[in-house]
């Protein structure tokens, strides 16, 4: 796969996360989506306000830095893309070991989603080889 085809994959990707984890976060604390509080049991967390801030800014604003890295074509998109995707791996696979669902996790949703966090690490791997540029600057 050449450079300009990993980079449109992995912008609609990154704007797909952006959008699903920004909507998802605001549609938490609003109240337009919930979650059982019993799911927190055994957490530190009281309610669902802090993991919708975390989903909204951390996950969607990784994932928005590595979209717009990937528009201006910055040298280092790749590894941002690589960033968003380890990101998003770490916050489902985070979910899943401390919520308390009733089916136990992962459900099809965090599954998907960890298939995408996947997919974009992956592709940003495959950007950052391509391109001979660090992971890390």
């Amino acid at each position: 796969m050449n450079a300009r085809w990993l980079r449109i994959t992995i912008g609609l990707l990154a704007g797909f996360v952006t959008l699903s984890a920004v909507g998802g976060g605001v549609a938490m604390l609003t109240g337009a989506d919930s979650f059982p509080l019993d799911w927190l049991e055994g957490t530190t967390f009281p309610s669902y306000t802090l993991p919708a801030h975390v989903l909204a800014i951390i996950v969607g604003g990784t994932s928005l830095i590595a979209l717009v890295a990937i528009l201006r074509d910055h040298p280092l998109s790749g590894s941002f893309a690589v960033i968003a995707g380890f990101i998003l791996m770490g916050f489902i696979t985070i979910e899943v070991i401390i919520l308390e669902q009733q089916p136990p996790g992962p459900t099809p949703t965090e599954v998907f989603y960890f298939v995408i966090g996947t997919i974009l690490f992956l592709l940003g791997m495959g950007l950052v080889r391509l391109r001979g540029t660090p992971v890390t600057a």
